[in-house]
């Protein structure tokens, strides 16, 4: 049985929400962690600000999940695409990898590496199957399902959207879409005007909620959906956007909303 390191993307405050399901999901399917890994990962400006700083705490954690023979349980797209894009830098940027071997306390195999963690709706779609739950508790329902652009391909050869499908009952729209939240900082009129942009399309398909696996999308779509709202001149922002553990747990009998932490949505939930 593998020994997972539960990695939490600390850099927004909604990954506590994502979090706590995905605990909750793995307790009820047998999945344990030795401990938890908080760092704030975010793709677009953070490894542009300390490019060597960021990936030596990818590398630290890499290689202490290899001497502790565990594996990094990854919960959240934007964490996935961190993890890749520093796959990417060390194979094919040579100064960065001269710069990253000079920092690291021992040889780098990135062989070894690159099998030292597995993304988690994965791993939970697979332990279902021993489950005792109610399948297709969401027949009638249409989501819109927000998944970051450069996953489009693998998300398509792992077929996660049909077996989520086939599990839950639901009626899904993927929209591939980059997230906008990490302009908050920077240019928060942008962010908002981009983000109402994406919500607002998916809203008028006539969805009842939005899914997602990434944390920054759930920040910028709920937690600023009042400037979403007046930055687009729309109706009141009222289909909220739910985690992909959120979903599956409320397959499981007199699962509840505050366990899954609905009341922590600005955009409340209503479903159970």
């Amino acid at each position: 049985m593998e020994s997972y390191v539960l990695v939490q993307n600390s850099l927004y405050q909604s990954s506590e929400i994502l979090t706590h399901n995905v605990k909750l999901l793995c307790e009820k399917l047998g999945i344990s962690f030795v401990k938890t890994e908080r760092l704030p990962l975010e793709e677009k400006f953070l490894p542009f600000l300390a490019p060597l700083e960021f990936h030596k705490n990818l590398l630290r954690v890499f290689q202490n999940a290899l001497n502790d023979k565990q594996k990094l349980f990854v919960c959240d797209s934007q964490t996935l695409l961190s993890f890749a894009h520093f796959f990417k830098l060390f194979y094919e940027n040579s100064e960065f990898r001269e710069s990253l071997m000079k920092e690291s306390t021992r040889e780098i195999d990135i062989l070894e590496l690159e099998n030292t963690f597995a993304f988690a709706p994965e791993i939970m779609l697979s332990s279902l199957k021993r489950a005792e739950i109610k399948p297709r508790r969401w027949s009638g329902f249409r989501c819109a399902f927000l998944i970051d652009r450069e996953l489009e391909n693998g998300l398509k050869e792992s077929q996660i959207i049909e077996r989520i499908e086939d599990l839950t009952g639901l009626k899904i729209l993927p929209f591939f879409k980059e997230s906008y939240a990490y302009l908050l900082e920077t240019n928060p009129h942008l962010a908002y005007k981009m983000g109402a942009t994406d919500y607002y399309a998916m809203v008028d398909c006539g969805v009842d909620f939005i899914l997602t696996q990434n944390i920054s999308q759930f920040e910028l779509l709920d937690g600023h959906c009042k400037k979403l709202q007046s930055t687009a001149g729309r109706d009141l922002a009222e289909i909220p956007i739910l985690f992909i553990p959120q979903v599956i747990l409320a397959l499981f009998p007199q699962i509840s909303a505050q366990e899954l932490r609905f009341a922590q949505h600005k955009i409340p939930p209503l479903m159970l």
